[in-house]
């Protein structure tokens, strides 16, 4: 069971790194691309502003922003491209990831292995102290970028000087969107523009026509969901901007991309304006968008709960929140899962269940590095492997709080199986 929630920076930033432990374990944590680029940005900014030594400053973002159970989306324009050459593209609320390769061990069953983003790289190798001289040129380019005071000015001037309907409400504003999207008429011109404006040269805007056209000339809503969301986000964005709805803060651009990942998740926060105006206009009816404030509290009280009832509690609660009744997370969990009246989490497994769900694991791990396995009938039709990276000083995946190596793998063990991996 997971709720799937993206967090902005500005959310990012307030919880403390116990807070987001716990939220690590109650929700999917699906990082945003632009999370890791904002990071970068912050390196800079400190660098300039002579505080902590950036390098310390960006190992420890790293380890908040990743620990276990902790995913990065796809790049949301590689998923745009796709699905406008013919690759759907899922909008249930779960992460999408980048696929590496499919594998079929036998006629029946089929897995995926999940690619490594160029973001989780970078955050591995930050976690261990290795930042490049190309990150930190990466950094001052980014924050030279989102730094500049007129880019928005410059563009509402050009987009007020050409004729416009003054909207004079984020209701009017959303609307006209969507009418825009709606109108049959448009709907040629509206797929130009993506394919010119998405596609960045690299993909055949012919044959997608030849496709659109043979599908009856449908909406693009219904062509292309997922590219039609994020130029819904765009005309959101340059209608709100042309009509003064929105403002010119530099960072509002940037901010904007957050706003291309909500259909892979249950639940946005974020404490900042454009946000708060723009987010509800977008999510899904099965959706919830909470500030940043709303959540910080309730993870401060959920660490300060655990903290005051102690271990035992804190072994309780690993997998699924205390029962707090005025808790957001307890609430979220009580709607989704009607929890606690059902729950899987922590049910107590025989020895033999044990032995047979990681005789399974192993099988399916084999499976992925393209190894012939037998598999007994009734075990996993589908898989999904995704590795990632744990260091000595992690906190440990069961849950505990404390260091990897001081819980459940001993550091002569992990020191082994990191060889052995590397050896591979």
């Amino acid at each position: 069971m997971n709720i799937t929630i993206t967090i902005d920076k500005s959310t990012f930033q307030s919880l403390s790194f116990p807070e987001l432990m716990r939220l690590s374990s109650y929700y999917k944590h699906n990082v945003a691309p632009v999370l890791v680029m904002e990071i970068l940005g912050d390196l800079k900014k400190e660098t300039q502003e002579g505080k902590t030594p950036s390098d310390i400053r960006v190992k420890d973002f790293a380890t908040k922003l990743f620990p276990m159970y902790s995913v990065v989306n796809a790049y949301y324009r590689t998923l745009v491209k796709g699905e406008l050459s013919g690759e759907p593209v899922e909008m249930d609320g779960r992460p999408t990831l980048d696929i590496e390769k499919v594998v079929q061990p036998d006629d029946h069953r089929k897995g995926m292995v999940v690619r490594e983003t160029a973001e989780e790289k970078a955050i591995y190798k930050w976690k261990d102290g290795k930042f490049t001289d190309a990150d930190h040129d990466l950094s001052q380019l980014w924050r030279t970028l989102t730094t500049q005071e007129n880019l928005l000015k410059n563009l509402q001037k050009i987009l007020q000087a050409t004729e416009h309907e003054k909207l004079k409400s984020l209701d009017q504003l959303h609307d006209k969107v969507t009418s825009i999207l709606s109108n049959h008429s448009l709907q040629d011109r509206l797929l130009a523009y993506m394919i010119d404006n998405y596609g960045e040269g690299e993909i055949d805007g012919m044959s997608i026509f030849s496709r659109w056209i043979a599908e009856n000339r449908p909406l693009i809503t219904a062509f292309a969901p997922y590219t039609a969301h994020c130029l819904k986000v765009d005309l959101l964005f340059h209608l709100g901007l042309q009509s003064e709805l929105i403002g010119t803060r530099p960072t509002n651009r940037v901010d904007l991309e957050y706003l291309y990942y909500l259909p892979f998740c249950n639940v946005f926060t974020s404490n900042d304006k454009i946000h708060k105006q723009l987010a509800p206009l977008l999510i899904r009816e099965d959706q919830q968008f909470i500030l940043g404030t709303e959540l910080k509290k309730d993870f401060k009280q959920i660490v300060e709960y655990l903290d005051k009832e102690g271990e035992e509690a804190k072994k309780k609660y690993v997998n699924e929140p205390p029962i707090l009744e005025d808790s957001l997370t307890y609430g979220l969990w009580k709607e989704y899962f009607d929890y606690p009246n059902s729950s899987n989490m922590n049910r107590n497994l025989s020895e033999e269940t044990l032995s047979k769900m990681k005789a399974t694991m192993d099988k399916i791990i084999r499976a992925s590095e393209g190894e012939n396995v037998d598999f007994d009938e009734g075990e996993a039709k589908e898989f999904i492997v995704k590795k990632s990276y744990l260091s000595m000083t992690d906190p440990c995946f069961c849950g505990s709080g404390k260091q990897v190596i001081d819980c459940c793998i001993p550091r002569e063990e992990f020191i082994r199986i990191s060889q052995k991996n590397k050896d591979k």
